[in-house]
């Protein structure tokens, strides 16, 4: 199958899942987070780069490991070309929930564009996990890639998934993009919002032209970077101009998982948040409406108003701790009892 043929194949295959799956979700909205800690720009210090202050620090990934949060936020020094490089802090959680964190706060950067696919707009958005004593990272890559290499304006990019894996000094031992296909030269799809699941399972939301954007399931080969049995989870209400992922996947005690979606909501713009429950293949198993929306000054107002954008979830205790951007300029985190989200989530 040509790369022509694959991506008619998958956009061929959500045209269906939307006619057929719509209707599951209302625009209900129940916020149900309590708000523990914004992070701005101004709070972080750069330590291994001459500008130690950025003008935007958001979108953090997330992990909890042996009571530390290690934080990995995008970093932004010049909205001119609006190039990110993704940092790396760690904090105490019980530090971080009673918002008792350094003043500033030590961030270095780990991942920095170095390749052509990254050579534009460079790495943003990482959604974090643990593996070993180091971690991975999805993140969008934004550079030169496909039509784009046809061209030497900056104004031309390609934004496609693409993963690093950090080792326990947080140096990067490899990276590469994501491909759709098992043979050939595969498809790079602009995408963002991946996460892990079981067995090689994933979770992603690839865009298509002419398709709005939606939620998808399939299975990744971590040596190839390979993804195969691509198929669609969730998609967008009519109220919404489209959905994806919001953050790491969160594995519950009966084996499902808990991993936040976002909207773009047509009454406002905002970007608001529910929580989905899978199976360990990303099956959905049930749905919540929405609960968890921008409010007030510091949400609503920023590079991007009305957007909380989720990237890290993560459980300490029965409270369930959502990590995520800001108005596309700050860092925040919100958190939830665990029992009150899981009892709004209506099987499907």
């Amino acid at each position: 199958m040509t790369i022509a043929e694959l991506e008619e194949t998958l956009k061929e295959e959500a045209r269906r899942f939307l006619a057929r799956a719509q209707g599951l979700r209302s625009p209900h909205t129940e916020d149900l987070f309590r708000r523990r800690l914004y992070i701005s720009p101004e709070e972080v210090r750069v330590e291994n780069y001459p500008r130690q202050r950025p003008l935007a620090a958001f979108n953090p990934g997330a992990v909890l490991k042996d009571g530390v949060v290690h934080l990995f936020p995008r970093l932004i020094f010049d909205y001119y070309s609006y190039a990110s490089a993704i940092g790396h802090t760690a904090v105490p959680v019980e530090d971080l929930l009673r918002g008792r964190i350094p003043r500033p706060l030590p961030v270095r950067i780990v991942l920095y564009p170095t390749e052509l696919y990254e050579a534009v707009r460079g790495c943003e958005d990482a959604r974090a996990h643990a593996a070993g004593a180091g971690f991975l990272l999805f993140y969008t890559a934004v550079g030169k890639l496909g039509d784009a290499r046809n061209t030497d304006h900056k104004d031309v990019f390609t934004a496609a998934l693409a993963l690093a894996e950090l080792g326990e000094d947080l140096s990067v031992r490899r990276k590469g993009l994501l491909r759709v296909g098992q043979e050939g030269e595969g498809l790079y799809l602009p995408t963002k919002n991946a996460t892990l699941l079981d067995g090689g399972n994933l979770l992603l939301r690839p865009s298509f032209s002419g398709v709005p954007d939606l939620c998808w399931r399939g299975r990744l080969d971590l040596d190839t970077l390979r993804v195969t049995d691509l198929r669609p989870v969730l998609p967008p209400e009519p109220f919404e101009y489209k959905v994806g992922w919001s953050t790491n996947a969160l594995r519950l005690e009966d084996g499902t998982y808990l991993v936040a979606f976002h909207g773009i909501f047509r009454g406002d713009l905002s970007y608001r948040h529910g929580f989905a429950r899978l199976k360990g293949d990303g099956e959905m198993v049930g749905l919540s409406h929405y609960l968890l929306a921008p409010q007030g000054l510091v949400e609503s107002y920023g590079d991007r108003p009305l957007t909380l954008y989720g990237n890290g979830l993560f459980l300490h205790g029965e409270e369930l701790v959502f990590v995520g951007g800001v108005g596309d300029y700050a860092l925040g985190v919100f958190t939830a009892p665990l029992e009150e989200v899981l009892a709004r989530i209506v099987p499907v």
